[in-house]
């Protein structure tokens, strides 16, 4: 996951030369190739080359060839087309566990590799070749941004290099990595969570971390979906209430329902979290150059990634295996991360009333 986030912002100034179908096919040769050559490893070095480094490069230049184009097609619905992509993402583990685990049983470990890693060459490159380009500027038939009627019938775009000189862009930066950190704190000791709180087998489990991929994959188009309608920061806001509210019931949890609805949650709210990135990122600083600022701003996935799962660990280690103090702290992540979105969503309304004031005065 960290290393996926690595080559978003490459692919994604490729795209200003090359169409996102060539992007895709490269990633697609990466991905494939990882996993496929992952079947020949006997070492844990090499799993992290074949695994870690080159499938996971593979993952971001895959994904940056396809937000940053679908947003383009769907300037009047980004949220839910964004949020659509997101799940075909999130949807990976729901499909793919239990074909792998078959595939285990009847050919092993890393025969199951090698046949992954061939279909993921034949799929990925055979559909990039039906990936169109999205037209420069496209709009649908009578719609108008609002972004584009408040600066005089023109959307407002910035480069990366603006964005990064913009104080909005590392608010938004915290913003996701609050949200998404304080989610992998869960996402990633799914398993060991249930069987040590719950004690369930590790079968049952991996049916819990099979509901929580179905919840992360759910919230990436539900939340974009209605960000569409109400907006994205009054979305934030929920996702960080609804979160921090499910943590706090997870560290009380007694039942076995309690504990399901509070991960799932969870789930669906770090799923939203990743689904509203590109919807957000988009209206916020344009969609030409999305690309590249999108990949940019998933760098803060690839920290989350790194430091959620490492930061529940040493909890639970330091707690003698009590993970109570672990969804404390993302609680607090998430009270601090509604804070934060409140007061940004205020300047912004703020800033909208007097940018329509003065247009009316002018």
């Amino acid at each position: 996951m960290s290393v996926s986030a690595l080559p978003m912002a490459v692919a994604g100034k490729a795209q200003e030369y090359i169409e996102p179908k060539q992007v895709i096919l490269l990633g697609g040769l990466f991905l494939g190739g990882g996993v496929f050559c992952t079947g020949y490893i006997n070492q844990l070095w090499q799993l992290y080359i074949t695994y870690g480094l080159i499938a996971g490069l593979g993952i971001g230049i895959v994904y940056a060839g396809t937000v940053a184009n679908i947003v383009r097609f769907f300037p009047d619905r980004r949220g839910i087309a964004a949020g659509l992509l997101s799940a075909g993402f999130g949807s990976g583990a729901v499909i793919l566990a239990p074909v792998s685990s078959r595939l285990i049983e009847l050919y092993g470990v890393l025969h199951t590799f090698k046949i992954l890693g061939f279909v993921f060459l034949i799929v990925i490159c055979g559909v990039s070749r039906l990936v169109k380009t999205a037209p420069a500027g496209y709009l649908p038939a009578g719609w108008v941004t609002s972004a584009a009627s408040s600066a005089g019938g023109r959307e407002v775009n910035k480069d990366w290099r603006q964005m990064l000189t913009t104080p909005l862009f590392y608010i938004l930066a915290i913003l996701f990595i609050l949200g998404t950190t304080s989610g992998l704190m869960i996402m990633g000791h799914a398993s060991p969570i249930a069987q040590e709180m719950m004690k369930v087998t590790p079968q049952e489990a991996a049916v819990i971390v099979g509901l929580l991929a179905l919840a992360n994959t759910t919230g990436r188009a539900f939340w974009g979906g209605i960000s569409d309608k109400t907006g994205r920061y009054p979305i934030l806001l929920v996702m960080y209430v609804i979160a921090g509210m499910a943590m706090l019931l997870l560290a009380q949890a007694s039942t076995y329902g309690m504990f399901i609805a509070s991960v799932m949650l969870i789930a669906l709210c770090y799923g939203g979290f990743m689904g509203m990135m590109a919807s957000l990122m988009a209206d916020t600083f344009g969609t030409k150059y999305l690309g590249v600022n999108f990949g940019i701003m998933f760098l803060t996935v690839g920290i989350a990634a790194y430091i959620g799962p490492r930061l529940a660990a040493a909890v639970k280690a330091s707690n003698n295996g009590d993970y109570s103090q672990a969804f404390l702290i993302a609680c607090a992540l998430n009270v601090t991360g509604f804070i934060i979105a409140l007061l940004t969503f205020y300047r912004q309304r703020q800033g909208q009333k007097i940018s329509e004031n003065v247009m009316r005065l002018s």
